[in-house]
């Protein structure tokens, strides 16, 4: 794991970096779910390496796509929104 947030339930999630895959856990730490699997797809991962939870927009899940070069964005229960950003310099 490399990164991790929490949403206004208290739940966690985990960028799960080299298994490709965001996993979610209650408050007390008991597994609950996953999304993700490795691939370039919509949904898809290469090393997530950074999460965030707006909190203030329906606990939209933003996640950095590391080797996919790209933000990825989810709603609260996993479930693939949009995304944005593209390899380069400019």
């Amino acid at each position: 794991p490399l990164s991790l947030a929490v949403d206004s339930s208290g739940n966690i999630f985990v960028a799960d970096t080299s298994n490709h895959r965001i996993q979610k856990f209650n408050s007390s730490g008991a597994y609950q779910s996953q999304f993700g699997t490795v691939g370039v797809g919509n949904g898809q991962f290469i090393a997530p390496a950074g999460i965030f939870i707006d909190t203030s927009d329906s606990d939209k899940i933003y996640v950095a796509d590391y080797g996919n070069h790209r933000i990825q964005v989810f709603d609260s229960s996993g479930t693939y929104l949009t995304q944005f950003g593209t390899s380069g310099s400019g």
